[in-house]
């Protein structure tokens, strides 16, 4: 548990584990850099020198806390602490999501442990935790923001177990440690291992959902193995369906057997197999670390500190929405039931869960007319940026656009770049002339990154003298899949490809979709309702990070309480 510094909410992979968030990097420069910005990461190796001196400079911060300085110096340095050791958290928990290179993956996650260490130490650092609890009486020298930073510095500390005796102190750091990597290994097995499912005959699988399955072939009884020379008569052909969970949406959507649907969704819903064991881990870890801070249950441990504050205010929130949404909830549930009974021949059927989103879509297709197609024709990708361009500037004030990357600063040949502007910044933070900030765009899928979408603080603002502000640096990672999203569009062909090409000057971004139909035709990238709404929201995490000024980064952003963090995202979306 990283109490010292706190994670964002947003990367969220929406995440919402236990370790830290905060960072550096440069202002755009045409000059060779490394990733993010950050010159170390010219190389999958740069990233050990990246830990080596965010240490160092730690460390002798450390120092400097430990002689006891004036409660402001205090904060101040604490806070240089979180921006330098979370700079290279952050970077490698963005690399770790994104980057192509796997040489650079295993060099994150290497890089993202040795800080989780060190943060260990400075979490159980009692010189650090005697100088917070100096800055916290001595109110009177700090201003409001220090002076919450101080109290939140130390209730922090605390949730790290700092308080505690010797020996239970110990035996937290031992669970920390052992939640965080039960955590990444859960999420890492989802990754790897997503599942898969084999359907025969072939037939059972319509041409519409070819484009999401793979052919396979097994040997039919009574055949010899290896008789690939007489395989239309020795072999029967079938499918192989990945039960990932995007693909495995759209396949649900679209699969009109229900025998396929229901072994898909059983399979797609119980895999990965190795992570029952890691979540048992998980759950008793949690708990024995809960108990040792004085909580009854982890759930009472991870919420005393947000606005809710306790399960039991959770709780009765969600009955009161659930006696609101119920109802109507019983209503369309009733409906989508009937719908089946009057269109599979069985008067008496019961939806079942595999059926759900296959019934729901037909229903919605028949009594609304509902042409996915039409509707995603209002939503290219170019278009929803202009529009996201239009309501920040008649909302803000503020402008955006495209700048170039420099060598070595991005990750993929994808990745876009903006700048955020407003007029009268450059009174505030005359070194950047307006600049609120920078914001990388990640938005297509591919081999090796994590579906996922997310936003990453790669670094927070905060005040770095009465004349300058550091700008904050963040990213949006959506994956807008390589084919059109058969969750919307049931009918699309198995050819269908992407291309996006998106130029880097102002906001003539070209955003190109190749379509093989009967030919090559170039159409805009379009989203449908859904991933419009992800890439709202994702905005608004973003532009709560851009728009923020802090006196300390410790408070730059989504670095919020997790219950009002999302707010911002919610009210964009």
């Amino acid at each position: 548990m990283h109490a010292l510094i706190r994670k964002c909410a947003a990367a969220h992979v929406r995440a919402n584990s236990n370790f830290i968030h905060i960072s550096t990097s440069t202002a755009p420069s045409i000059k060779e850099t490394g990733l993010y910005g950050f010159h170390h990461l010219k190389t999958p190796k740069g990233f050990q020198r990246f830990v080596d001196d965010a240490i160092e400079r730690s460390q002798e911060l450390v120092n400097y806390i430990a002689g006891m300085p004036s409660s402001p110096e205090i904060i101040r340095a604490m806070d240089e602490i979180s921006d330098t050791v979370c700079s290279v958290i952050d970077s490698a928990e963005l690399c770790r999501h994104t980057h192509p290179d796997r040489e650079f993956v295993d060099e994150a996650s290497k890089a993202s442990l040795r800080v989780n260490e060190f943060l260990h130490y400075l979490n159980t650092n009692h010189s650090i935790y005697k100088a917070v609890n100096k800055a916290e009486k001595d109110s009177n020298s700090l201003t409001h923001e220090a002076h919450r930073a101080a109290r939140f510095l130390r209730m922090d500390l605390e949730k790290g177990g700092i308080h505690l005796c010797s020996e239970k102190l110990d035996r937290a750091n031992e669970l920390a440690i052992d939640i965080i990597q039960l955590s990444r290994e859960y999420n890492e097995n989802i990754i790897t291992d997503p599942g898969h499912v084999d359907i025969f005959p072939a037939s059972k699988i319509p041409k519409k959902l070819h484009h999401l399955v793979s052919p396979i072939y097994r040997n039919l009884p009574g055949s010899s193995k290896g008789s690939w020379g007489l395989r239309d008569k020795t072999k029967e052909k079938g499918f192989r369906l990945a039960t990932e969970s995007s693909t495995l949406q759209g396949f649900l959507q679209c699969a009109p057997d229900a025998g396929v649907r229901k072994v898909a969704y059983v399979q797609g819903n119980s895999v990965p197999h190795a992570n029952l064991e890691v979540l048992d881990k998980l759950i008793a870890t949690r708990h024995e670390f809960a108990q040792l801070m004085g909580h009854k249950s982890y759930a009472e441990f991870a919420l005393h500190s947000t606005m809710a504050a306790s399960p039991e205010v959770v709780m009765s929130f969600l009955l009161e929405m659930s006696k609101v949404v119920r109802p109507k909830a019983d209503q369309e549930f009733e409906a989508i039931q009937n719908f089946k009974r009057e269109n599979s021949g069985d008067p008496n059927g019961e939806l079942d869960p595999w059926d759900e989103a296959y019934f729901t879509w037909l229903m919605k297709s028949a009594k609304y007319k509902l042409d996915s197609s039409a509707i995603a024709s209002y939503f290219p990708l170019q278009q929803c940026i202009e529009g996201l361009k239009v309501l920040v500037e008649s909302l803000f004030g503020v402008t955006f656009h495209g700048v170039p990357l420099a060598p070595g600063e991005s990750w993929h040949p994808d990745v876009m770049k903006i700048v955020l502007h407003h007029p009268t910044e450059a009174i505030y933070n005359t070194c950047f002339q307006g600049d609120l900030g920078y914001l990388y765009l990640d938005l297509k899928s591919r081999k090796g990154k994590h579906p996922i979408c997310a936003h990453f603080a790669i670094r927070g603002g905060r005040q770095v003298s009465e004349t300058e502000y550091q700008l904050p640096v963040l990213a949006i990672v959506t994956c807008k899949s390589e084919e059109y999203r058969t969750t919307r569009k049931c009918s699309v062909d198995q050819s269908t490809s992407f291309n996006i090409d998106f130029s880097t000057t102002c906001l003539d971004w070209v955003v190109a979709l190749v379509c093989n139909f009967s030919g090559s035709s170039l159409a805009p990238v379009r989203l449908n309702h859904s991933e419009v709404e992800t890439l709202f929201h994702e905005f608004g995490h973003a532009l709560h990070s851009l728009l923020s000024r802090t006196e300390y980064q410790h408070f730059s952003g989504t670095r919020v309480v997790l219950d009002f963090a999302e707010t911002p995202s919610n009210l964009f979306e």
